[in-house]
């Protein structure tokens, strides 16, 4: 009996010390586990501010960036000046362009008006004959109605008849061709006849009005 109970105390010191030295174990296993996870940790922080120093080796600074900025900047502004500067001419060659136009147009217009005048002249003269004569009514009317219809058209181009008889002479519109002695009561430089009448299209003289003008002698 005292043989049994020795036995069974030694199995149990026996299994005692197999738990301690499993703790013990447990233990260093844990604290291992921990170094572990504390060298993984400083080995990615060190791998991670390696990467980021590698990454930032390959950037530009902000003195580079701020360089290449002004630089577009710059490129921009000549661009841009370019392009006010293109837009301007046009507006220029535009409007030369139509000016050209437009004084052509008028040219042509005068020239035209010009070329009819001494037509509208006949026309004038041969009413003013067949008035004065004994000629059929018919015709006198036939003739006053083209003068009237023609001048009617050159009205709407925009030609007007200066006005000349009594008014005081004007170089810038008359032509004095003859000269006669100034009467009482009249004002110097008199237009007193119109020999030849004259036309201006819009503010342009296209024929100066021939007259006769009364002087003191």
């Amino acid at each position: 009996m005292g043989q049994d109970t020795y036995n069974k105390w030694e199995q149990s010191c026996d299994n005692q010390t197999e738990q301690a030295d499993g703790l013990c174990e447990g233990e260093d296993q844990v604290d291992i586990q921990k170094d572990d996870e504390t060298g993984n940790e400083k080995q990615c922080k060190y791998e991670e501010e390696h990467k980021c120093s590698c990454e930032n080796e390959g950037l530009p600074t902000v003195e580079e960036l701020q360089e290449q900025l002004n630089k577009v900047i710059s490129e921009k502004n000549e661009y841009l000046s370019l392009a006010q500067r293109l837009q301007a001419d046009f507006d220029n060659y535009r409007k030369r362009n139509k000016s050209a136009l437009a004084e052509a147009y008028e040219s042509a217009t005068v020239d035209t008006i010009s070329a009819f005048l001494p037509v509208l002249d006949n026309l004038e003269r041969a009413l003013e004959s067949a008035s004065s004569s004994s000629s059929d009514d018919s015709i006198v009317k036939g003739i006053e109605m083209v003068t009237r219809q023609f001048v009617d058209v050159l009205k709407k181009l925009g030609v007007e008849e200066i006005e000349a008889l009594g008014k005081t002479f004007d170089p810038q519109l008359h032509n004095a061709v003859m000269k006669t002695e100034l009467e009482d009561g009249m004002e110097e430089n008199t237009v007193v006849e119109v020999i030849q009448k004259g036309y201006k299209y819009k503010d342009r003289v296209i024929r100066y009005s021939m007259v006769k003008v009364a002087v003191s002698q």
